[in-house]
């Protein structure tokens, strides 16, 4: 079983939903950035929470947007598609932890992990790790 930690931004707002069993569960997709300048591209993870970080993400009132750091084991998933015959694979992580990546200003303010919203996201500094050093 492999273990990945991913830094992404959430594709959709997450929605808690209850299982046969009655235990609160939820699925959402994160986008990743990899690569750099003119090879870069997207690369998207399903999460799937359960119980306790179903209802944590839930009441930490998780948007479309937020940028969050997600550690858990991966699995390649087999899939049927929305017609109902084409099967394809994507990559899912069983979530073990995660929380909100802090986010900086240009004044090197660190925003609150519930302002992730479209004002505060276009005043994000980028570093690229390829050019600039890594804050110690």
């Amino acid at each position: 079983m492999a273990q990945v930690y991913v830094i992404g931004r959430v594709t959709a707002d997450p929605e808690l939903k209850t299982s046969v069993n009655k235990h609160p569960y939820m699925r959402f997709d994160i986008a990743e950035n990899i690569g750099s300048r003119d090879r870069m591209r997207t690369q998207y993870y399903q999460v799937c929470a359960m119980d306790g970080h179903a209802q944590r993400i839930a009441k930490a009132y998780v948007k479309k947007g937020c940028l969050l750091w997600i550690s858990g084991s991966l699995e390649l998933e087999v899939y049927t598609k929305r017609d109902g015959v084409t099967t394809d694979k994507r990559m899912k992580i069983m979530l073990d932890n995660w929380g909100f990546v802090p986010i900086r200003t240009r004044a090197n303010q660190v925003l609150s992990e519930h302002s992730h919203d479209k004002a505060t996201t276009e005043a994000v500094v980028v570093i690229d790790g390829d050019r600039d050093s890594l804050p110690e």
